[in-house]
């Protein structure tokens, strides 16, 4: 095990989130440490269920907690225990952002998603950094600075790519648990509409809220390709006209007659276990929905005021392996953000990246 990443008291249990992958099953000890780092008691043994999660027994008095591999192992990584005591969440509807990483700058694509999910009504962003570049963190931390996001750091040791979103889905679900009441789980380079002017935040009441039973709403993809790599520094609006991802692109694939890439809206209150993709395991009672698609996807959007999830690729690298597959579900076709949002949209991006990176000018989209 090499990090733990977080804790989280829930009054009635605790849980220890790790990046331990592949230890589903072991046995691990529960370790207390009071505010003066004095540990209080003895251990208490609990195994990695589900992967890289440890349930543990809550202990008044704890500032601190770990796991260890023995009961009296040595405590070199004690980590604030975070108070989820009560179930009254600051935020209706936040963000599970997969782990970012790369060389590669992402402002563009990083404000583009969160000032759109703002119109959709999320609140807040959970947000995971593997790695990134300098240039996109300023503006991270610029919205950190405005209490709508918050930074998990995942240690770089990993190497496949799925390990860190397994790791920060399994933390995020916790870590939202008594935060936010429900949650969406996505990754950089997706977005959500309602063709009928619906928002995010409405169709999850929706769907979701009213509907006591269910623990999950899931949605499939459609893609839309990305082919010029983006913009390298911000130079004003010309950058957003020339490379802005919802204004450029376009070219989009014909709507999946079956399951491919699923992403989720959630209440964390309902789900024991999650996936990169989709939810393992619901609390007794519980279960997920999934929003139609097939062949009468999009006339069933219409009618029914269901959501598409648009999903942008790189054709340079992705579409070499996905780009025959996607094009066997239909002719692609020209799709467009909403017209009416969209000047909203660019003026909200433009005026957060001015602030930030400056070339103030005059809007004329």
């Amino acid at each position: 095990m090499n990090k733990v990443i977080a804790a989280y008291d829930y009054s009635e249990y605790s849980v220890v989130t790790t990046d331990a992958l592949g230890w589903y099953g072991r046995v691990m000890y529960c370790r207390y440490i009071d505010e003066n780092n004095q540990e209080i008691g003895e251990s208490v043994r609990s195994i990695v269920f589900p992967e890289s999660v440890v349930h543990c027994c809550s202990r008044n008095g704890t500032a601190y907690m770990t796991v260890t591999k023995d009961a009296d192992g040595a405590i070199d990584q004690p980590v604030q225990l975070i108070d989820r005591k009560h179930d009254t969440p600051k935020y209706y509807l936040s963000l599970c952002l997969a782990p970012i990483y790369g060389s590669q700058r992402k402002y563009l694509v990083l404000v583009e998603l969160f000032e759109h999910l703002k119109l959709q009504g999320v609140e807040h962003f959970y947000l995971y950094i593997k790695e990134i570049d300098k240039y996109s963190q300023t503006l991270i931390d610029d919205y950190i600075r405005e209490g709508e996001a918050e930074v998990i750091s995942l240690p770089t040791e990993h190497k496949i790519i799925y390990c860190p979103q397994i790791v920060a889905a399994a933390d995020c679900l916790h870590r939202s648990r008594h935060h936010s009441r429900y949650v969406l789980f996505s990754d950089l380079d997706e977005r959500f509409f309602s063709p009928k002017g619906y928002t995010l935040k409405s169709f999850v009441r929706e769907k979701l809220q009213n509907a006591p039973g269910r623990g999950a709403i899931r949605f499939t993809s459609r893609w839309v390709l990305r082919t010029p790599p983006p913009q390298s520094d911000y130079q004003g609006e010309e950058t957003l006209k020339q490379h802005l991802p919802m204004l450029v692109f376009h070219n989009s694939s014909a709507i999946p007659n079956r399951r491919i890439v699923q992403k989720l809206v959630l209440d964390p209150r309902r789900v024991l276990i999650i996936f990169v993709h989709h939810v393992r395991a619901y609390y007794p009672g519980y279960k997920g929905y999934q929003v139609p698609f097939g062949q009468m996807h999009i006339r069933s959007i219409y009618k029914e005021n269901f959501y598409i999830h648009r999903h942008y690729r790189d054709t340079s690298t992705w579409g070499k392996q996905w780009f025959d597959r996607i094009a066997g579900f239909g002719p692609y076709e020209i799709t467009r953000y909403p017209e009416e949002h969209m000047k909203e949209l660019f003026e909200n991006i433009k005026n957060r990246l001015d602030g930030i990176y400056g070339h103030r000018s005059m809007l004329t989209l």
